[in-house]
């Protein structure tokens, strides 16, 4: 037998095979834009007596506020590029409506603030109405490298890997109004987050037909947060500082996010999926929690940064390759 035939040959086969897979790669890869229309729910918050009648009642607590918050509409967009089907590379950004909750409580209850001392502020004592407001805001950005470990399309079952970075931006404000009339003055927190995270995660598809896909993805991860607060109590009709003050600290925090999804592959190019997504944070700096009844020179420059946070809800969207 000749050897050198028989090498000459199988070197061939095995240029041609290695060609026609970096030709499949090639054609493999693609581009994929989505779009989500999130309706999402915050909750989760430490509570606070913060107004109370002459008989020592609680008529408003900082639960009240959370409570009322309602799911608000947002939305979700992407861009996923695959070179192969081994890798790919996500960017993605989330904004979602401020969440807004209010109490108001008036009468002849003689309400009050409680402070350490009934004497601090004179407009938040025996006061006929108070109201409290209560706003959070939030968005979201991500970049992901994905590792598949599985052929798109192929396999009855999918297993992916993820790590990426992730950014949070978290606003939130706190007012409570205290009216004695004709006076109103007011206490104002206002509490900023700037979160910078990493993040690792598993994406399970199971695939029953070619047009149906159902997903679970869990994504956890550690970030420095970088939050700053703002407080300022008015007396006399807001003409008197009681306190302005300012707070900065870093604090770290954990955080997580799962989803799951049904997906339909409507044709080549489109798919249509919708989905439930609950995501949790540690480490917050949330404005309620920032409240102070102290009445020493300290009070209101502490800043509480142990907040948590859920926020869950549908999202329904498409994607488009291309």
């Amino acid at each position: 037998m000749d050897y050198s035939k028989v090498a000459i040959l199988c070197g061939t086969l095995l240029t041609v095979a290695m060609e026609a897979s970096s030709k499949e790669r090639e054609s493999f890869s693609h581009w994929e834009l989505f779009g989500d229309f999130v309706y999402l729910k915050r909750t989760d918050l430490h509570d606070m007596s913060i107004v109370k009648d002459s008989d020592d009642h609680t008529k408003i607590h900082t639960k009240d506020l959370i409570h009322s918050f309602d799911f608000e509409p947002g939305y979700r967009v992407g861009l996923f590029y695959s070179p192969n089907d081994k890798n790919s590379f996500e960017g993605n950004f989330l904004l979602v409506e401020d969440w807004k909750g209010r109490k108001k409580k008036q009468g002849d209850e003689d309400l009050s603030f409680p402070f350490t001392s009934s004497t601090y502020d004179l407009d938040f004592t025996d006061a006929d109405r108070a109201k409290a407001e209560y706003s959070s805001g939030f968005w979201d950005a991500e970049l992901n490298y994905w590792r598949h470990f599985g052929p798109h399309g192929q396999e009855f079952f999918r297993l992916s890997g993820i790590v990426g970075l992730r950014f949070f931006h978290w606003d939130e404000r706190f007012s409570l109004a205290m009216t004695t009339p004709p006076d109103t003055s007011t206490y104002t927190i206002h509490t900023e987050n700037r979160i910078l995270g990493a993040q690792l995660g598993l994406d399970f598809q199971m695939h029953p037909t070619r047009k149906i896909c159902l997903e679970l993805l869990a994504k956890v991860g550690g970030f420095a947060n970088s939050t700053e607060q703002r407080q300022f109590l008015g007396d006399d009709d807001n003409t008197v500082s009681v306190r302005d003050s300012e707070k900065q600290q870093w604090q770290p925090g954990i955080f997580t996010d799962v989803e799951a999804q049904f997906g339909l592959q409507c044709t080549s190019w489109m798919n249509l999926h919708i989905g439930y997504e609950v995501l949790y944070l540690t480490g917050l700096a949330l404005a309620p929690e920032q409240i102070s009844k102290q009445v020493d020179s300290s009070a209101g420059k502490k800043d509480y940064t142990h907040g948590n946070a859920i926020v869950h809800g549908l999202f329904a969207g498409l994607k488009l390759n291309f």
